[in-house]
């Protein structure tokens, strides 16, 4: 048996992080400028923020891939939906799930994304898929292809690793042996304890008795094209005390994960920009210091 070659992460920032921020006092270059200066090599769009979306305009896309350019960033992933209920009523025919998501999947393609972290509609607290999920994801499959996208579904807090629905997961993609159906490994999946000295009601209802472990990731790991770095609050020390993040990603790197690692905030003060910032290079020295990079 070949030896398993170190993984590469690329480590990278979800423009979320600044989802309080863009649009009010930051534009989308003041995010790239900042995402540059803290060493990050690639970024997550979100379909809002995207200018006229689904339809930007050419001075729109040629002004992005100067920024690209500009800031030397590598598209990374592009966070849309699947969207079966877009109003009251019936829900969408597969038939208009399918045009939404070849529609998506053209826009990444011309934005120069080639993973997509693909909401599929859900029906409770730990997001369980919407029955039928498979019909229009498998029917999406020749469409991801021809535009050279990943669609994967993000596994968050509460939903853990071993949830049975991941399992159906894993299961849809061996059944159809697809390459273009994935996992987005969101690291609030692996969050055991509530931040220290923050007051939240989130925290105060949440159960972290109920987590995946790091060794839960390895199951996953070959379909997991793109994850959430999320992380809640970094200390003086350069530590996340909620999340392993070391244990995670050592796991990662030792089975030859080369994904996009992106940055996820999701801690206090986010309308802060220097909060935010500090942050966010906060958690990139913790992760070069594990990566080595």
């Amino acid at each position: 048996m070949s030896e398993i070659k170190k993984g590469t992460p690329k480590r990278g920032v979800s423009v979320y992080s600044y989802c309080q921020l863009l649009g009010v006092s930051m534009t989308l270059e003041d995010c790239f400028k900042d995402i540059y200066d803290m060493g990050a090599t690639c970024f997550e769009l979100l379909t809002s923020h995207i200018e006229n979306y689904p339809n930007p305009s050419p001075a729109w896309v040629d002004k992005y891939w100067r920024l690209c350019e500009k800031y030397d960033l590598q598209p990374g992933e592009m966070g849309h939906w699947s969207e079966t209920h877009l109003h009251r009523g019936p829900r969408l025919s597969d038939d208009e799930v399918l045009d939404q998501l070849i529609r998506d999947f053209k826009l990444a393609n011309l934005l120069g994304f080639t993973t997509l972290r693909t909401k599929i509609a859900t029906i409770n607290e730990i997001c369980d898929p919407e029955p039928g999920w498979e019909k229009y994801i498998e029917r999406a499959l020749p469409y991801a292809e021809k535009y050279n996208v990943r669609m994967c579904s993000e596994v968050h807090r509460p939903t853990t690793l071993t949830t049975p629905h991941v399992f159906d997961y894993l299961e849809f993609i061996e059944r159809t042996g697809t390459e273009y159906f994935g996992i987005n490994v969101d690291f609030g999946t692996f969050q055991y304890q509530p931040v220290v000295g923050f007051d939240w009601p989130m925290g105060r209802r949440a159960n972290f008795e109920i987590h995946s472990n790091p060794e839960d990731v390895l199951a996953v790991l070959p379909y997991a094209y793109a994850c959430h770095a999320k992380f809640n609050y970094m200390d003086e020390n350069f530590e996340e005390k909620t999340i392993p993040y070391e244990e995670v990603l050592n796991l990662m790197v030792s089975n030859g994960w080369s994904g996009f690692l992106l940055s996820e905030y999701e801690g206090p003060q986010r309308d802060d920009f220097y909060f935010l910032s500090d942050q966010l290079r906060r958690q990139h020295i913790m992760m070069s210091r594990i990566l080595g990079y």
